[in-house]
């Protein structure tokens, strides 16, 4: 199964998807190389806020076709802590 990486970046309230165009070839490989694009979109771009997805192409086809649709892009809401 090729697994592909989905970056979503916002700015405030403005959110964009972004994909690779290289499959990768398990879904492991797709996770070890999130964290160097983590590290490098944290750089790049130090006032956003975003997450990163392996996704199968099942999963990318679902959500490519959510996006056609009008779907909105958010963020995961964040765990709370333990203290909370």
């Amino acid at each position: 199964m090729k697994f592909i990486m989905v970056i979503i970046i916002c700015f405030g309230a403005n959110c964009q998807a972004l994909w690779e165009q290289d499959l990768y070839e398990s879904e492991a490989t797709c996770l070890q190389n999130t964290k160097s694009v983590a590290s490098y979109m944290q750089e790049t771009y130090p006032q956003s806020a975003g997450e990163i997805y392996c996704m199968n192409q099942e999963e990318f086809t679902k959500f490519y076709k959510d996006l056609e649709n009008g779907k909105k892009l958010d963020l995961q809401e964040p765990l709370p802590t333990p203290d909370a």
